[in-house]
C-alpha cells in the first residue's frame, strides 16, 4: 500500500535572546512559587496507597557536623544535642564500619527508611533550635568520640510477610552499660512520645541489637559517641503498618514534636556539672577463668553453646543477671553471648576499642 508523504509541522526558529528570556521567566516562576529545583520531591517508583501521603526528602540537606568531635559541654553554654537520621548517607561509613554501608534500613513501596528519618530529624531540630538548643544533625557516620548533652538516633521500623499488617508501635533503647543520664533521657522521651503521638508501644520491646547499636559501641569503634554522652535510639513506628504509616508519612511534625518535648523535659532536669550521672555503668574488661569456658546463647545451662573461649581472650561485659554476664568477645567476630560468673575474672583493663582507627570519617 502506498503511503502518503508525512507532513512535518513548521519549525520556527526563535532568536537566541527570546529563548533565553523564556528560560529566565520559567526559573523565576519556580522560585516565586517556592519550589527550589534542588529540593524537588523524590518520586516513588510504585504508587502508594491512599493511606500513605507522599513525602519529599530535601536533596540539599547536609550534616551540620562533619568530622571533629565536640568540646566538653560548657555548663554556661546552651545545651547541645546530636540528632542522627538513621541510615542517612550510610554509604559513607568509614572502613572500620564498612559492613554497615549496605544497610539502608526498612523499606516500603519505593521509600527507604532514611528518607523518613531525615524529615523527622529536621523537624525535631527546628523545634529544639527554637527552644535555644544547639543541634548537630548527624548522618550514619558519627564523629569519633562525639560528646554532647544528649544524642538521639532516629529510625523507623519495618516488617515483612504477614507481620506487616500486624506488627506496629514504637520502641526505645539505651546503650548497654547505660548511664543514669541515658536512663533519664529514655524515660523523658518515652513519656512525651507516647503522649504526643498516641502511638502504641511495640509489645516486643527493644532488641539487643538496639542496645548494641554501633554508634553507642565506643568499646568497638572509634566512630561512636563518647561513653559520657547520654544516648537513646528510637524506632518511631512501623512504616509497613497502615496505621503507623499514616502518622509517619502524614504527620512527621507530630512525631518530631513527641521527640522534641521529651528531649526538652530531659534537659530541663539535666545538670551538666554532674559527671557521675553521665558515667556508664559496668565492669572493666573480663577474661575467661579457664580455657574452654562456654559462651551460651542465653543465661541458661541448657541453652546452646555458641563457642568455647580461650584463656587469653578479652570479654566486654554488657549486662548481668542471676549469676550470668552478657559479654562481647573483644575483637575478631565480636560474638555476643552469656558466661557464668564463675567462668570469668577481672582484668582491670579499660573498656576501649581494641585497635585505634587510622581512617578518617
Amino acid at each position: 500500500m502506498r503511503r502518503s508523504p508525512q507532513r512535518h509541522p513548521v519549525r520556527r526558529r526563535w532568536p537566541g535572546w527570546w529563548r533565553l528570556l523564556a528560560l529566565t521567566c520559567l526559573l523565576a516562576s519556580l522560585i516565586f512559587c517556592g519550589v527550589p529545583i534542588a529540593q524537588a520531591p523524590l518520586v516513588p517508583p510504585a504508587p502508594l496507597d491512599a493511606a500513605t501521603p507522599t513525602v519529599a526528602p530535601l536533596l540539599t540537606v547536609r550534616p551540620t557536623l562533619e568530622a571533629a568531635p565536640t568540646a566538653t559541654p560548657d555548663p554556661a553554654a546552651p545545651r547541645r544535642v546530636g540528632l542522627q537520621a538513621g541510615h542517612w548517607r550510610s554509604e559513607e561509613h568509614p572502613d572500620e564500619q564498612a559492613s554497615l554501608r549496605r544497610f539502608s534500613g526498612a523499606y516500603y513501596r519505593g521509600y527507604d527508611e532514611w528518607e523518613l528519618n531525615i524529615i523527622i530529624a529536621r523537624e525535631t531540630m527546628e523545634r529544639l533550635a527554637d527552644a535555644g538548643v544547639v543541634v548537630d544533625l548527624l548522618p550514619a557516620t558519627v564523629p569519633p568520640g562525639y560528646l554532647a548533652d544528649a544524642f538521639v538516633s532516629i529510625h523507623v521500623d519495618g516488617a515483612t510477610g504477614a507481620q506487616a499488617a500486624t506488627r506496629r508501635g514504637w520502641k526505645l533503647a539505651t546503650p548497654f552499660r547505660a548511664s543514669a543520664a541515658s536512663d533519664a533521657l529514655a524515660e523523658a522521651i518515652s513519656a512525651a512520645y507516647a503522649q504526643v503521638t498516641g502511638l502504641p508501644e511495640d509489645p516486643l520491646g527493644p532488641s539487643y541489637d538496639m542496645r548494641a547499636y554501633y554508634a553507642f559501641a565506643y568499646y568497638r569503634y572509634q566512630h561512636s559517641i563518647a561513653p559520657e554522652t547520654p544516648a537513646v535510639i528510637l524506632e518511631a513506628g512501623f512504616m509497613t503498618h497502615p496505621e503507623d504509616r499514616e502518622l509517619l508519612f502524614g504527620r512527621p511534625d507530630l512525631i518530631a514534636e513527641g521527640i522534641a518535648q521529651g528531649v526538652l523535659r530531659y534537659l530541663a532536669a539535666y545538670d551538666p556539672t554532674d559527671a557521675a550521672v553521665r558515667a556508664p555503668v559496668g565492669r572493666t574488661l573480663l577474661r575467661p577463668a579457664r580455657d574452654g569456658a562456654p559462651l551460651h546463647a542465653r543465661p541458661d545451662e541448657q541453652s546452646a553453646v555458641e563457642r568455647t573461649l580461650a584463656r587469653d581472650e578479652r570479654l566486654a561485659p554488657m549486662a548481668e543477671t542471676s549469676g550470668w554476664v552478657l559479654v562481647f568477645t573483644h575483637g575478631g567476630n565480636w560474638d555476643l553471648g552469656w558466661v557464668r560468673t564463675e567462668d570469668i575474672e577481672e582484668t582491670g583493663e579499660a573498656l576501649a576499642p581494641p585497635v585505634a582507627s587510622v581512617h578518617a570519617p
